[in-house]
Protein backbone atom coordinates (compact mmCIF):
# COMPACT_ATOMS: atom_id res chain seq x y z
CA UNK A 1 0.00 0.00 0.00
CA UNK A 2 2.82 2.24 1.02
CA UNK A 3 4.41 1.76 -2.70
CA UNK A 4 1.07 2.35 -3.87
CA UNK A 5 0.61 5.89 -2.39
CA UNK A 6 3.95 6.71 -3.26
CA UNK A 7 3.52 6.29 -7.46
CA UNK A 8 0.63 7.63 -7.03
CA UNK A 9 2.09 10.63 -5.24
CA UNK A 10 4.62 10.84 -8.22
CA UNK A 11 2.45 10.40 -10.88
CA UNK A 12 0.43 13.60 -9.63
CA UNK A 13 3.32 15.31 -9.98
CA UNK A 14 4.60 14.19 -13.17
CA UNK A 15 0.82 15.09 -14.77
CA UNK A 16 0.86 18.52 -12.80
CA UNK A 17 4.40 19.43 -14.69
CA UNK A 18 2.56 17.93 -18.21
CA UNK A 19 -0.19 20.91 -18.29
CA UNK A 20 2.82 23.55 -18.32
CA UNK A 21 4.05 24.34 -21.83
CA UNK A 22 7.83 24.25 -21.55
CA UNK A 23 8.04 21.96 -18.51
CA UNK A 24 8.85 18.05 -18.89
CA UNK A 25 7.33 15.24 -16.83
CA UNK A 26 10.47 13.05 -17.37
CA UNK A 27 12.14 15.67 -16.02
CA UNK A 28 9.99 15.18 -12.66
CA UNK A 29 10.43 11.31 -13.14
CA UNK A 30 14.17 12.04 -12.81
CA UNK A 31 13.76 14.26 -9.80
CA UNK A 32 11.47 11.69 -7.90
CA UNK A 33 13.95 8.78 -9.22
CA UNK A 34 11.25 6.86 -11.07
CA UNK A 35 12.47 7.31 -14.71
CA UNK A 36 14.53 4.08 -15.23
CA UNK A 37 11.52 1.90 -13.66
CA UNK A 38 8.72 3.97 -15.56
CA UNK A 39 10.77 3.57 -18.81
CA UNK A 40 11.47 -0.31 -18.40
CA UNK A 41 7.79 -0.55 -17.12
CA UNK A 42 5.86 0.81 -20.66
CA UNK A 43 8.50 -1.23 -22.59
CA UNK A 44 8.45 -4.50 -20.67
CA UNK A 45 4.78 -4.47 -20.58
CA UNK A 46 4.08 -7.65 -22.18
CA UNK A 47 6.86 -9.39 -20.69
CA UNK A 48 6.58 -8.60 -17.11
CA UNK A 49 3.00 -8.21 -17.05
CA UNK A 50 2.32 -8.03 -13.66
CA UNK A 51 5.54 -6.50 -12.06
CA UNK A 52 4.83 -3.18 -14.76
CA UNK A 53 1.30 -2.71 -13.97
CA UNK A 54 1.88 -3.09 -10.07
CA UNK A 55 3.71 0.08 -10.86
CA UNK A 56 1.93 1.70 -13.59
CA UNK A 57 -1.26 1.70 -12.36
CA UNK A 58 -0.67 3.96 -9.62
CA UNK A 59 1.64 6.18 -11.33
CA UNK A 60 -1.26 6.69 -14.37
CA UNK A 61 -4.22 7.16 -11.88
CA UNK A 62 -1.90 10.00 -10.29
CA UNK A 63 -1.08 11.48 -13.75
CA UNK A 64 -4.75 11.71 -14.88
CA UNK A 65 -5.68 13.34 -11.18
CA UNK A 66 -3.08 15.58 -11.56
CA UNK A 67 -4.25 16.95 -14.95
CA UNK A 68 -7.70 16.75 -14.60
CA UNK A 69 -7.53 17.90 -10.63
CA UNK A 70 -5.34 20.77 -10.94
CA UNK A 71 -5.47 22.42 -14.19
CA UNK A 72 -7.99 25.14 -13.41
CA UNK A 73 -5.28 25.72 -10.18
CA UNK A 74 -2.06 25.62 -12.69
CA UNK A 75 -3.73 28.18 -15.01
CA UNK A 76 -4.53 30.30 -12.24
CA UNK A 77 -0.91 30.35 -10.86
CA UNK A 78 0.53 30.52 -14.22
CA UNK A 79 -1.89 33.52 -15.39
CA UNK A 80 -1.08 35.74 -12.41
CA UNK A 81 2.40 34.55 -10.82
CA UNK A 82 4.31 33.45 -13.87
CA UNK A 83 7.47 34.22 -12.63
CA UNK A 84 7.58 32.38 -9.31
CA UNK A 85 6.10 28.73 -10.83
CA UNK A 86 8.40 29.04 -13.60
CA UNK A 87 11.53 30.13 -11.78
CA UNK A 88 10.41 26.90 -8.94
CA UNK A 89 10.34 24.88 -12.25
CA UNK A 90 13.75 26.71 -13.47
CA UNK A 91 15.31 25.78 -9.71
CA UNK A 92 13.90 21.80 -10.37
CA UNK A 93 15.65 21.34 -13.47
CA UNK A 94 19.37 23.25 -12.34
CA UNK A 95 18.96 20.89 -9.37
CA UNK A 96 19.32 17.46 -11.36
CA UNK A 97 21.85 18.64 -13.74
CA UNK A 98 24.57 17.48 -11.81
CA UNK A 99 23.62 13.67 -11.26
CA UNK A 100 23.19 13.63 -15.22
CA UNK A 101 26.16 15.00 -15.69
CA UNK A 102 27.63 12.16 -13.59
CA UNK A 103 25.70 9.68 -15.29
CA UNK A 104 26.72 10.65 -18.81
CA UNK A 105 30.76 10.97 -17.91
CA UNK A 106 30.86 8.28 -16.09
CA UNK A 107 34.05 6.57 -17.07
CA UNK A 108 35.27 9.89 -18.38
CA UNK A 109 33.83 12.21 -20.94
CA UNK A 110 34.16 10.64 -24.36
CA UNK A 111 33.45 12.45 -27.91
CA UNK A 112 29.92 10.56 -28.94
CA UNK A 113 28.58 11.79 -25.63
CA UNK A 114 29.38 15.54 -26.47
CA UNK A 115 28.04 15.68 -30.26
CA UNK A 116 24.68 14.18 -28.62
CA UNK A 117 24.55 16.71 -25.73
CA UNK A 118 25.21 19.52 -28.39
CA UNK A 119 22.84 18.08 -30.90
CA UNK A 120 19.70 17.89 -28.40
CA UNK A 121 20.61 21.41 -26.66
CA UNK A 122 20.44 22.70 -30.65
CA UNK A 123 16.99 20.97 -30.82
CA UNK A 124 15.68 22.32 -27.41
CA UNK A 125 16.93 25.81 -28.79
CA UNK A 126 15.19 25.93 -31.95
CA UNK A 127 11.88 24.43 -30.32
CA UNK A 128 12.35 27.20 -27.70
CA UNK A 129 12.62 29.97 -30.64
CA UNK A 130 9.34 28.30 -32.68
CA UNK A 131 7.21 27.84 -29.16
CA UNK A 132 7.81 31.45 -28.93
CA UNK A 133 6.74 32.77 -32.00
CA UNK A 134 3.64 30.49 -32.52
CA UNK A 135 2.99 31.73 -28.63
CA UNK A 136 -0.62 31.65 -27.50
CA UNK A 137 -2.63 32.42 -30.71
CA UNK A 138 -4.23 29.30 -31.55
CA UNK A 139 -8.23 28.82 -32.06
CA UNK A 140 -10.03 27.13 -29.17
CA UNK A 141 -11.82 24.12 -30.94
CA UNK A 142 -14.35 22.03 -29.33
CA UNK A 143 -14.76 19.27 -32.02
CA UNK A 144 -13.28 17.48 -34.57
CA UNK A 145 -14.21 16.01 -37.94
CA UNK A 146 -12.13 13.10 -39.07
CA UNK A 147 -9.23 14.82 -40.14
CA UNK A 148 -9.16 16.82 -36.85
CA UNK A 149 -9.15 13.63 -35.15
CA UNK A 150 -6.42 12.12 -36.92
CA UNK A 151 -4.35 15.43 -36.51
CA UNK A 152 -4.74 16.08 -32.65
CA UNK A 153 -3.93 11.82 -32.28
CA UNK A 154 -0.65 12.22 -34.50
CA UNK A 155 0.35 15.68 -32.30
CA UNK A 156 -1.14 13.32 -28.99
CA UNK A 157 1.43 10.68 -30.30
CA UNK A 158 4.22 13.25 -30.98
CA UNK A 159 3.75 14.84 -27.49
CA UNK A 160 4.14 11.40 -25.50
CA UNK A 161 7.30 10.94 -26.67
CA UNK A 162 8.23 13.66 -25.94
CA UNK A 163 6.67 13.41 -22.63
CA UNK A 164 8.86 10.48 -21.90
CA UNK A 165 11.90 12.93 -22.44
CA UNK A 166 13.43 14.78 -19.72
CA UNK A 167 13.70 18.43 -20.96
CA UNK A 168 11.41 18.19 -23.38
CA UNK A 169 7.59 19.20 -22.92
CA UNK A 170 4.94 17.59 -24.33
CA UNK A 171 2.73 20.38 -24.02
CA UNK A 172 5.15 22.41 -25.40
CA UNK A 173 4.64 20.23 -28.82
CA UNK A 174 0.97 21.23 -28.27
CA UNK A 175 2.01 24.54 -28.42
CA UNK A 176 3.96 24.52 -31.45
CA UNK A 177 1.57 22.64 -33.27
CA UNK A 178 -1.56 25.20 -32.26
CA UNK A 179 -3.40 22.13 -30.07
CA UNK A 180 -2.93 23.19 -26.82
CA UNK A 181 -5.46 25.40 -25.79
CA UNK A 182 -7.83 23.43 -27.22
CA UNK A 183 -7.07 20.31 -25.31
CA UNK A 184 -6.28 22.57 -21.97
CA UNK A 185 -10.08 23.66 -22.68
CA UNK A 186 -11.45 19.95 -23.28
CA UNK A 187 -9.90 18.76 -19.85
CA UNK A 188 -11.49 21.38 -17.92
CA UNK A 189 -14.89 21.00 -19.93
CA UNK A 190 -14.45 17.27 -19.54
CA UNK A 191 -15.12 16.97 -23.66
CA UNK A 192 -14.36 13.30 -23.64
CA UNK A 193 -14.84 12.81 -27.48
CA UNK A 194 -12.49 15.55 -28.17
CA UNK A 195 -10.04 14.08 -25.41
CA UNK A 196 -10.20 10.21 -27.13
CA UNK A 197 -8.14 10.99 -30.30
CA UNK A 198 -5.38 12.73 -27.95
CA UNK A 199 -5.72 9.64 -25.77
CA UNK A 200 -5.66 6.80 -28.50
CA UNK A 201 -2.05 8.90 -29.57
CA UNK A 202 -0.68 9.46 -26.56
CA UNK A 203 -0.59 5.48 -25.67
CA UNK A 204 0.50 4.46 -29.04
CA UNK A 205 3.51 7.21 -29.02
CA UNK A 206 3.79 6.24 -24.95
CA UNK A 207 4.50 2.46 -25.89
CA UNK A 208 6.47 2.99 -28.72
CA UNK A 209 8.51 6.21 -27.33
CA UNK A 210 9.39 4.40 -24.27
CA UNK A 211 10.53 1.00 -26.10
CA UNK A 212 13.35 3.48 -28.04
CA UNK A 213 14.18 4.94 -24.50
CA UNK A 214 15.12 1.56 -23.21
CA UNK A 215 17.19 0.11 -25.49
CA UNK A 216 19.19 3.55 -25.93
CA UNK A 217 19.32 3.53 -21.79
CA UNK A 218 21.05 -0.23 -22.41
CA UNK A 219 23.36 -0.13 -25.62
CA UNK A 220 24.30 3.05 -24.90
CA UNK A 221 23.78 4.87 -21.44
CA UNK A 222 26.50 7.30 -20.98
CA UNK A 223 25.38 9.06 -24.99
CA UNK A 224 21.68 8.52 -23.48
CA UNK A 225 21.80 10.21 -20.41
CA UNK A 226 24.59 12.83 -22.02
CA UNK A 227 21.93 13.97 -25.12
CA UNK A 228 18.91 13.77 -21.97
CA UNK A 229 21.42 16.51 -20.23
CA UNK A 230 21.53 18.50 -23.28
CA UNK A 231 17.43 18.60 -23.28
CA UNK A 232 17.23 19.24 -19.81
CA UNK A 233 19.67 22.43 -20.19
CA UNK A 234 18.23 23.39 -23.13
CA UNK A 235 14.68 23.60 -21.93
CA UNK A 236 15.71 26.22 -19.25
CA UNK A 237 15.58 28.82 -22.10
CA UNK A 238 11.80 27.73 -23.05
CA UNK A 239 10.46 27.83 -19.26
CA UNK A 240 12.46 30.73 -18.49
CA UNK A 241 11.32 32.93 -21.50
CA UNK A 242 7.71 32.09 -20.71
CA UNK A 243 8.75 33.70 -16.83
CA UNK A 244 8.34 37.19 -18.08
CA UNK A 245 11.35 37.84 -15.08
CA UNK A 246 11.19 41.35 -14.76
CA UNK A 247 14.17 42.18 -11.94
CA UNK A 248 13.31 44.68 -9.26
CA UNK A 249 9.51 43.29 -8.58
CA UNK A 250 8.23 41.63 -5.91
CA UNK A 251 7.48 38.74 -7.30
CA UNK A 252 11.03 38.67 -9.06
CA UNK A 253 12.40 38.47 -5.47
CA UNK A 254 9.93 35.55 -4.47
CA UNK A 255 10.90 34.18 -7.96
CA UNK A 256 14.14 33.74 -6.72
CA UNK A 257 14.04 32.33 -3.91
CA UNK A 258 11.97 29.96 -5.25
CA UNK A 259 14.34 28.45 -8.00
CA UNK A 260 16.96 28.53 -4.44
CA UNK A 261 14.60 26.57 -3.09
CA UNK A 262 13.82 24.56 -6.02
CA UNK A 263 17.32 23.77 -7.07
CA UNK A 264 18.23 22.53 -3.37
CA UNK A 265 15.78 20.21 -3.07
CA UNK A 266 15.76 18.84 -6.30
CA UNK A 267 20.02 18.12 -5.68
CA UNK A 268 19.27 16.48 -2.75
CA UNK A 269 16.72 14.05 -4.35
CA UNK A 270 19.00 13.21 -7.20
CA UNK A 271 22.31 13.21 -5.55
CA UNK A 272 23.38 9.56 -5.44
CA UNK A 273 25.65 6.83 -7.07
CA UNK A 274 24.00 6.32 -10.34
CA UNK A 275 21.97 3.23 -10.41
CA UNK A 276 22.14 3.29 -6.36
CA UNK A 277 18.64 3.23 -5.81
CA UNK A 278 17.14 1.92 -8.69
CA UNK A 279 18.98 -0.82 -7.37
CA UNK A 280 17.46 -0.51 -3.88
CA UNK A 281 14.19 -0.09 -5.07
CA UNK A 282 14.06 -3.42 -7.17
CA UNK A 283 15.60 -5.29 -3.56
CA UNK A 284 12.35 -3.95 -1.58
Amino acid sequence: MLHFIRNLANGIVIGIAEIIPGVSGGTLAVLLNIYDQLIGSISHLKKEFKKSIQFLVPVVLGMGVGIFAFSHLIKFLLANYPMAVNFLFIGLIIGIVPMLFNRSTSGGIKPVSVVCCLITLAIMAVLAVVSARQGESSQVVTSLDFPGMLKYAGVGMLAAVCMILPGISGSMMMVIFGTYDSVVNAVSSLNILFLLPVGVGIVLGLLFGAKVVDICLHKWPQATYAAILGLVIGSLASVYMKSGFAFGTAQSWVAILLLIVGAVVSYFFTHYEPGKKEKDSEKM
